[in-house]
């Protein structure tokens, strides 16, 4: 694959070019890394990971996000691999203690006539430290043996860690109970009567909600992580129409029942970015895998499978809840 196959790979990938995805992907790195390194108790600054996608712009002027950034883009470039598949430890060998940033070639196209290789030894050493850091990083779940620490999985990894990236998932499941809750205790109270186009959409939603089961059952092959994660994501859209197409209340706000779908859908939104990952990363390969449950556990870090499970259990308790609403 020669340089313009390898960027068109990026941008099938991801949207974007392979500059553009390291620098995006560089953010996130420093990111966690200063946030780890303020200590518990200590104002949290604002979260690069809130940006909108890999298509933010890059903000020059940082010597330790960009040359992350372009130490990340040539080790891609050297390799011919896209960026995410960068395994960290690779990346660190580049970190010689006491070198200078190299300003020579290969450099992007964005980055020629920039001051983007300038800097120190300093500078340098400053890019090893957070690449030690994700490599050393304490998770929720122990990495499987032998899986190498890609730049992609290690992003996907700290996207699903609780109470990181303005998304802490469990925070945003134990909403969607809470508005189960709320709706049960308006009802009992009388406070809230639903409607029939209230039932009926309760009814219409939670057929389709209940995900499989997780193991193989009655000779059927138990469904593939990107399979569960669509059945999530789609189940995100259904709700989120669902709970526009419902009356509000009284003041204007969205009713007991379109919260319930708006919060059980913002659940499961929170897997969109990891499952168009995983499936672009998927499409890449030059040929499909021969064994595609041991490519998902190269790709897919546990805490990730956990979040996957989490949502599952909470979309059962969402399922059962409209079940008794349109039987009521």
């Amino acid at each position: 694959m020669g340089v313009e196959g390898w960027e068109s790979a990026h941008q099938v990938a991801y949207g974007c070019g392979a500059w553009e995805r390291a620098c995006h992907q560089a953010r996130l790195l420093v990111a966690w890394h200063d946030e780890c390194a303020l200590g518990f108790g200590a104002p949290v600054p604002r979260r690069f990971l809130a940006d909108a996608g890999p298509r933010v712009k890059w903000p020059w002027g940082s010597p330790t996000h960009s040359l992350l950034g372009l130490l990340l883009w040539r080790a891609a470039h050297e390799a011919v691999v896209l960026v995410d598949e960068v395994r960290l430890v690779d990346a660190l060998r580049h970190c010689v203690e006491g070198a200078e940033p190299r300003d020579t070639e290969p450099l992007p196209d964005a980055a020629r006539g920039t001051a983007l290789g300038a800097g120190s030894a300093a500078s340098v050493a400053r890019v090893g430290n957070v690449l030690r850091a994700h490599l050393t990083a304490d998770v929720p779940r122990p990495r499987p043996a032998g899986v190498p620490l890609t730049l992609g999985y290690r992003v996907r990894e700290m996207r699903a860690t609780p109470d990181w990236e303005l998304g802490d998932w469990p925070a945003a499941h134990a909403l969607a109970r809470r508005a189960m809750g709320r709706a049960d205790d308006l009802r009992e109270q009388g406070t809230w009567r639903p409607t029939d186009q209230e039932r009926s959409s309760a009814a219409r939603i939670g057929r389709d909600l209940e995900p499989p089961g997780r193991t193989a059952a009655f000779g059927c092959p138990a469904p593939s992580w990107p399979e569960r994660a669509a059945r999530l994501v789609d189940a995100a859209a259904a709700l989120s129409v669902a709970a526009s197409e419902l009356p509000g209340d009284a003041p204007g706000g969205p009713g007991p029942l379109a919260r319930v779908f708006d919060a059980a859908a913002d659940a499961c939104a929170r897997l969109r970015a990891d499952k168009e990952e995983i499936d672009a990363l998927w499409a890449a390969e030059p040929r499909e895998p021969a064994d595609p449950a041991s490519w998902e556990l190269s790709h897919l870090p546990g805490v990730l499978l956990e979040q996957t499970e989490e949502t599952e259990d909470l979309m059962r308790a969402v399922a059962v809840f409209l079940w008794v609403l349109a039987c009521s």
